[in-house]
């Protein structure tokens, strides 16, 4: 697992112990005046207050109190000074001045034999090591110190290296121990009511918990932090608690939560000019957006990353460099000096080094003249190479560009070719439902005419009733043409594309007309077809497709009753919808049947006079229900009959109870003989 460096290590200062503390007083009463040291106190004090809110301050105020204690001769005072500045500079990430200051205030400890102090110097030492990474190099060095303040019992030293060592483990990703030594730490910080301590006790405990993956315990322990920032005002350790919670909050996924609290941790660390604080966020924040899939933000902090760490690098050299330099200079002078005193003993011998010196010279610049014309031939060839892997790259983007047209132009004639498909889909879809229709309705009324002419046919009608089957014969035959026209104008609606034409319709009327048309049939059997709808209800719906929906209802009613049954209409107003239901005395059906009746598959079964249907019909009613605005459902028991029920929206008010039937003196039964 990569964790991003948010580990906090205790900087000692101060670190004086009761007896240390008489020393040093008795020093500074023999060295310097009282007021001397109360500046130099107070611009130590004030370096720490501003060290984690304006490092850069902070700095300024330690050089200050590092030119008083070389002017007053404080050794104690002058190593105190120098470790300030240090912190103040380990803080804004300049490892190579804070490195430097910190073996100042060492070598002066040594020399004084200010053991606590050298505990300090050798905890700040290895908390440069560690913050590179360099851990091999910070163990030993925390050890020693370590050591030291255990046998000092220094409790604030000891308990800063415990946390310090528990972050080195926290680096290697073992959680577990660094949680052990961060838990030891804890105890002694507070109590020694040490603000500070507490602090950074609490960050890394959370830091370690996101590396174990428990966010919610992380968030905990950054949350209980967080005031303690207040208390000291230390915008430095703000950063890494917000920085911790935008990493728990990425374990967790919340990128949300996380992106905030990195860019709050951004902007602190822009605030005080925290270089390594900077370049630490910025890569979380290029983590992020990453998960995110905003890859142009992530490239954004990536490059804002990438800045800062070539930054601190280049210091870094340039600094290494400059030491170089210093300790050349150095050798160079000490043998200037050596060589002046011996300079009478050594002319004859420098004469003869002088030419030796002279050919070396010569043979170092043939060197130097080979090696730059090496270097030259070389820069040529590699500036060759160059050019041909441009020229290349540009091949080869041209290429990419022409597979991309193309590729284009593919997945735009691919996405007509769907829709092309999808439309003869429809289109499929379509015919098929027409010719069912035109299969299941036609059946009805066909065979009713058959029958009549059969009867007529075999010649015992009465001659009274004659006339009367004649008018059923033509109502009859009235009624199949004008039922072909009803289907044919619904056909073309659905060839335009399910188009729903919503009208106020009168039910009460709808429901006779289908009466009529469903008469024959009902007759054969000696059926009674009953309306009780009213003649006020008016639905809002489209009338062909409500006209089918009530003639394959009335038709399955008629299909499924018995000889002498009934099939009563009737329709209630509820909730602005219109409640219509045909009822029949028939056979009923089981839970079984009537869980595939609305089924997009067919489903039929003949009827009690062996009436066969196209099982289409039920299908159709549940589309066009759907289509108005309805549902539809069945309720039927075994040998008692069945009851549809479908709904559609209601057009106008018309009662004042809309939960009880509308019905009126208009209601109908309608007998048949």
């Amino acid at each position: 697992m990569m964790l991003l460096v948010l580990t906090r290590l205790f900087l000692f200062l101060p670190l004086f112990g009761p007896q240390d503390k008489n020393i040093v007083k008795q020093s500074q009463a023999e060295q310097q005046t009282a007021v001397t040291d109360q500046k130099i106190e107070n611009l130590l004090d004030v370096s720490k207050e501003l060290r984690n809110s304006n490092p850069k301050a902070a700095v300024d105020s330690s050089k200050k109190a590092v030119v008083l204690a070389a002017k007053y001769g404080d050794k104690k005072a002058l190593a105190k000074a120098y470790n300030s500045e240090g912190a103040g500079y380990y803080v804004l990430g300049d490892y190579e001045k804070a490195i430097n200051l910190y073996y100042k205030a060492l070598k002066i400890r040594e020399q004084v034999r200010d053991s606590v102090g050298i505990g300090a110097s050798y905890n700040n030492i290895a908390n440069i090591h560690n913050s590179q990474a360099e851990y091999k190099k910070a163990l030993p060095i925390y050890e020693k110190a370590l050591s030291i303040a255990t046998r000092t019992r220094d409790t604030t030293l000891l308990s800063g290296i415990l946390n310090n060592i528990g972050n080195i483990h926290l680096a290697q990703e073992n959680f577990d121990r660094s949680l052990a030594y961060y838990k030891r730490s804890l105890p002694l910080k507070e109590k020694l009511q040490d603000t500070q301590g507490i602090l950074i006790c609490l960050i890394n405990i959370g830091i370690a918990y996101t590396g174990k993956g428990d966010h919610a315990t992380a968030l905990a322990y950054f949350n209980k932090a967080l005031p303690y920032t207040e208390k000291i005002n230390s915008l430095h350790d703000k950063v890494y608690i917000l920085r911790g919670k935008a990493e728990a909050y990425l374990v967790a996924k919340q990128y949300d939560k996380a992106l905030k609290d990195a860019h709050a941790s951004l902007d602190l660390a822009k605030k005080y000019e925290g270089r390594d604080e900077i370049r630490i966020t910025a890569a979380l924040l290029d983590k992020i957006y990453t998960k995110t899939g905003n890859f142009v933000k992530a490239h954004e902090y990536l490059s804002l990353y990438t800045v800062y760490n070539d930054s601190i690098k280049n210091e870094q050299v340039a600094n290494q460099i400059a030491q170089v330099q210093v300790k050349y200079e150095t050798a160079r002078k000490d043998k200037e000096n050596l060589e002046l005193k011996i300079e009478h003993k050594l002319h004859q011998e420098e004469l003869e080094h002088k030419s030796i010196v002279q050919y070396f010279i010569i043979a170092l610049l043939l060197l130097v003249c080979v090696v730059a014309f090496v270097f030259f031939r070389g820069r040529q060839r590699l500036r060759h190479i160059n050019n041909m892997l441009t020229q290349k790259n540009e091949l080869i983007t041209q290429s990419n560009l022409a597979l991309n047209e193309h590729q284009e132009v593919l997945t735009l004639q691919a996405a007509q070719l769907q829709k092309q498909k999808e439309e003869l889909e429809r289109l499929n879809g379509i015919k098929d439902k027409l010719f069912s229709v035109i299969a299941h309705d036609l059946r009805g009324p066909l065979v009713s005419l058959k029958g009549l002419l059969h009867v007529m046919a075999m010649g015992k009608v009465p001659a009274d009733k004659q006339q009367q089957l004649f008018n059923s014969l033509v109502s009859g035959q009235q009624n199949v043409l004008w039922m072909l026209d009803n289907l044919f104008d619904w056909a073309r609606a659905q060839m335009r594309g399910f188009e729903v034409n919503r009208v106020p319709i009168a039910i009460q009327e709808l429901a006779n007309e289908n009466i009529r048309l469903l008469a024959p049939q009902a007759i054969s059997k000696d059926i009674k077809l009953i309306n009780h709808i009213a003649a006020d209800p008016v639905a809002l719906a489209d009338k062909e497709m409500v006209r089918l929906v009530l003639r394959n209802l009335l038709s399955n009613g008629i299909k499924f009753c018995n000889i002498g049954g009934e099939v009563t209409l009737a329709a209630t107003q509820k909730d602005g919808m219109l409640h219509i239901s045909v009822e029949d005395t028939g056979i009923g059906m089981s839970e079984e049947v009537q869980q595939k009746l609305f089924g997009h598959s067919s489903y039929t079964s003949k009827g009690t006079a062996n009436e066969k249907g196209s099982g289409l019909g039920l299908a159709l009613c549940k589309d066009f229900v759907e289509q108005n605005g309805g549902t539809i459902r069945v309720v039927s028991t075994p040998g008692k009959g069945s009851r549809f029920e479908f709904t559609l929206p209601v057009a106008a008010i018309v009662s004042q109870n809309c939960d009880a039937p509308a019905l009126s003196a208009s209601e109908h039964e309608l007998q048949l003989v």
